[in-house]
């Protein structure tokens, strides 16, 4: 494996001490250009200083200095070691190391892996500085920090680079090229005589265009920079298929129910893009190979391809959330396909428990087609009625589509009346009270619910072609009321239309309001998950109360995206408030 690319770049500063510049050219359109279309991966930093300069200045960063583990690190020792490190150097050249560094790399960094088909992997790093002086500054304040190493010069195609060798027994190596505010660093002496060949040819008088074969002319990563965000902190770019031999040298067993280096062979690459200006978000695009699609994959786009009505009936003090579109029979029958013949056959059983229940229709087959194509579901807490402590609830939701087959919802109904019944028959038996199973039923509805005396009052309810789950009867009844009329807007809209606005698949956590909840009701949470110990309710109260200082860094978690015929799209991260 190649060596840290930090620890390499600190010995370009050495060049100054044989006085080595070359000027290849006045300046190439961006460092990605010389980067070749057959890279692993390639991550690329633009703006350095002014991005770094607006994320001091800006909310995150306010956040960050009252986090716990970042107020640690400013009191470890080596955090003490590098302002020890600073302040040396700020008395030897007058600008401090940061800074020296935010200047070299003001412009753009972009690292670069290699995986051939043999041998370890082979990296670059190409960086453009503010300024020349930029260069120059850290390279004489390098050249005074660590001046041991052996440099030679040497040349290919008649510009010069440096090769720097550590004494024994030290066997690192490192090759570096410099020009004006350019500069390359590598372990290895073939990349770096390519990106002499290309700056050349890139700046050269009789240059038309940027080199055919850069990662920057290639056509997949065109189009999956312009799917994704502008104005961001950084960019990455991973090719599929260099991954793929040490994939499969760490497959799976042929028993595991996903090979990851046959689904990895689906794909063909990965863009990503970073943004640090209201949280720290990722933008990500999975480029995917669309010939030959299965059958399944076909049903799942198509499904996926509208938008998920649950989003906008989530309510605003919900905890967690979830909302999608998607044809989760397949993945679930492919999953069932690859177990062992002896678990099929347990899981056989449960599926033939399932189809009794259920009038006979089996769950991959026709259940959960019907069921999963839109669903949503949240928690949120409410107030006990009888014991006046907070309790957490929720509700599953499924749009039944265009459902017309009266059959079909009877058979819903049964089913989940009839599981309803063993588990009031369980907690009777298990339990000091007798569990029954209320039902109420009304032209446009109808519901079925355990009664108070079940230690979780588990409820469902279908009205038109809506199924629903909740926790408890009041929540099933206020769920189906927000099917007629929408919730209010709340931050999870407001996080929505700022961060992942055509996202119609989500993984939602409000850490607003777990915070409030944990400083309001943290000791009947604790409970909850502690109900026959006091001493352990206790501890997880004080645990809960240590939690809620670490949950300030976000206001919310989520993991949303979209599934298109040729691409996912995916969003995840961290998001603040708008004051």
């Amino acid at each position: 494996m190649f060596k840290c690319f930090l620890t390499q770049m600190l010995s370009l500063f050495l060049v100054v001490s044989v006085g080595m510049t070359n000027s290849f050219g006045a300046e190439v359109p961006t460092a990605v250009d010389l980067v070749t279309a057959d890279v692993a991966l390639c991550l690329e930093v633009t703006g350095l200083e002014e991005t770094w300069t607006q994320f001091e200045a800006g909310p995150y960063m306010d956040r960050l200095r009252t986090f716990p583990p970042f107020q640690r690190l400013l009191e470890s020792g080596s955090f003490h070691q590098w302002q020890a490190v600073e302040e040396h150097v700020a008395r030897q050249t007058g600008t401090k190391l940061s800074s020296q560094l935010r200047a070299l790399f003001g412009r753009s960094l972009v690292l670069a892996v290699y995986v051939p088909q043999t041998g370890n992997p082979r990296g670059i790093l190409i960086g453009e500085a503010i300024d020349e002086a930029a260069v120059q500054t850290a390279l004489a304040t390098w050249s005074k920090l660590d001046p041991s190493a052996v440099l030679t010069r040497k040349l290919h195609h008649g510009h010069g680079y440096l090769q720097r060798k550590k004494q024994a027994p030290s066997t690192e190596i490192a090759f570096i090229a410099i020009t004006d505010r350019w500069f390359a660093i590598s372990d290895n002496e073939f990349l770096i005589q390519d990106v002499i060949d290309r700056f050349v040819s890139l700046t050269s008088e009789t240059s038309q265009s940027r080199t055919t074969d850069s990662l920057a002319a290639s056509p997949r990563f065109i189009q999956n920079r312009r799917r994704l965000k502008t104005d961001v902190a950084a960019y990455l770019h991973i090719n599929a298929r260099p991954w793929d031999r040490g994939l499969e040298e760490a497959s799976q067993s042929p028993n595991d129910p996903i090979n990851i280096a046959e689904v990895w062979k689906r794909v063909n690459s990965v863009s990503a893009c970073l943004r640090l200006d209201q949280g720290i978000v990722c933008d990500a695009v999975v480029d995917l190979e669309t010939s030959p699609l299965p059958e399944e994959w076909k049903k799942l786009v198509a499904t996926a391809a509208g938008s998920s009505s649950w989003v906008h009936r989530i309510p605003a003090e919900s905890l967690l959330a979830i909302s999608g579109r998607i044809e989760l029979a397949p993945v679930l029958r492919h999953v069932f396909n690859q177990i062992p013949a002896k678990d099929q056959a347990e899981l056989m059983k449960i599926r033939r428990i399932v189809q009794s229940q259920f009038g006979g229709k089996d769950l991959l087959d026709t259940i959960l087609p019907t069921l999963a194509r839109d669903f949503g579901g949240f928690i949120t807490t409410r107030t006990d009625k009888q014991t006046n402590k907070v309790a957490l609830d929720g509700a599953l939701g499924f749009s039944l589509g265009s459902l017309s087959d009266q059959e079909m919802l009877n058979d819903l109904d049964h089913g989940l009346d009839s599981g309803l019944s063993l588990l009031a028959a369980y907690h009777s038996v298990e339990g000091n009270q007798i569990v029954t199973v209320q039902r109420e039923q009304t032209e446009a509805m109808q519901f079925r619910w355990l009664s108070a005396t079940a230690p979780f009052p588990i409820a469902y309810g279908i009205k038109g072609s809506n199924l629903m789950i909740a926790g408890s009867k009041e929540q099933l009844k206020q769920a189906f009321q927000s099917l007629d009329q929408p919730v209010d807007p709340s931050r999870l809209t407001d996080h929505k239309g700022r961060f992942f606005s055509d996202a119609n698949q989500l993984i939602w956590l409000d850490m607003a309001c777990i915070r409030q909840t944990l400083e309001k009701s943290g000791p009947d949470i604790a409970q909850i998950f502690a109900p026959n110990s006091a001493n352990e309710a206790s501890r997880l109260a004080q645990r809960f109360e240590h939690a809620r200082h670490y949950l300030q860094l976000v206001d919310s978690l989520f993991i949303a995206g979209r599934i298109e015929s040729d691409h996912l799209r995916i969003t995840f991260g961290g998001g603040l408030d708008m004051k």
